[in-house]
């Protein structure tokens, strides 16, 4: 099983004018996933690639009117997000996957009060996307990192998840889903929803959380954990080496007066009774641990 993303999820593809979102419509028509309908123009490529009889809007509202939707994927430019996913939460679909990145604060700000106010699982923005491996891909990442399997991960950072994902491949541990929440100071959902997805998940066995310097997501994860959830997680955060000022390149990576640190952040999680990584190859030998019964 897996969480967000499954074999029957009817996805609405926004922001069809960027190459990005072109280029992952063809992909995830190449890997099986569904798409219950697109806003926007069909180009000739696009209209001769997707599945036959996929249909065009011109908005969500639109489309929601004559088809179901479990699930929209916004790709819309930084200026354009703000409309795109109101036009969504308007048209009632209850997940949203913003994977723009440089959305303007106050728009980030206002969607997300939105989207929480009309209890929407908004996901970014700057999201990396969603990919349950074999069953759905919403998103960027992509199929060949990654095998299926019984670990849930969820991470800020797309190309730390790259890693992670690669050497928990190659010791033969697969992923039930991963989610990539995004890096920005302001974002839908954080750690906590979906440590609670994943514990719900009867086929999610352990789970990873791959975090960053800065903000406190990672300090309400570790009190989450200790109240909430049942199942072992293994975390890793990076940054260890970055100065009190300085950005890794994340709107919300940065540590400023004494808050967001790396130690800050493995104290709250080591605390809480998470399992803590020191590098990310250590990673997958946890999760094998975890796989082996205990000696009597």
């Amino acid at each position: 099983m897996a969480i967000l993303a499954l074999a029957d999820t009817r996805i609405l593809i926004q922001g069809i004018a960027s190459p990005l979102a072109r280029y992952q419509c063809l992909e995830m028509c190449r890997r099986g996933t569904a798409l219950a309908g697109i806003v926007g123009d069909a180009s000739p490529e696009l209209a001769e690639a997707v599945a036959t009889g996929t249909p065009f809007f011109r908005s969500a509202c639109q489309a929601r009117e004559a088809i179901e939707i479990d699930l929209a994927m916004v790709f819309n430019s930084p200026f354009e997000v703000k409309q795109a996913v109101l036009d969504s939460i308007d048209a009632g679909i209850r997940s949203i996957v913003c994977l723009t990145e440089n959305v303007p604060i106050h728009d980030a700000i206002f969607i997300c009060h939105r989207a929480r106010d009309a209890k929407v699982t908004l996901i970014g923005p700057n999201s990396t996307g969603v990919l349950s491996p074999g069953i759905a891909k919403a998103g960027y990442f992509c199929e060949s990192v990654c095998i299926a399997g019984d670990v849930g991960v969820i991470a800020k950072s797309g190309s730390l998840a790259y890693a992670v994902l690669s050497e928990m491949k190659s010791a033969g541990i697969g992923v039930s889903t991963v989610v990539g929440i995004g890096g920005d100071a302001v974002k839908g959902t954080d750690f906590r929803d979906h440590l609670a997805l994943f514990e719900d998940d009867p086929d999610t066995r352990s789970i990873v959380l791959l975090g960053e310097i800065g903000g406190n997501d990672e300090e309400l994860a570790a009190a989450f954990f200790r109240s909430a959830i049942t199942k072992p997680v293994v975390a890793f955060v990076s940054g260890r080496s970055v100065p009190p000022g300085a950005s890794m390149g994340h709107a919300g990576a940065i540590v400023e007066k004494g808050r967001g640190d790396y130690a800050s952040k493995i104290r709250a999680l080591a605390a809480s009774g998470i399992r803590v990584a020191d590098n990310i190859g250590e990673i997958a030998s946890i999760l094998g641990e975890w796989r082996v019964p205990a000696q009597s």
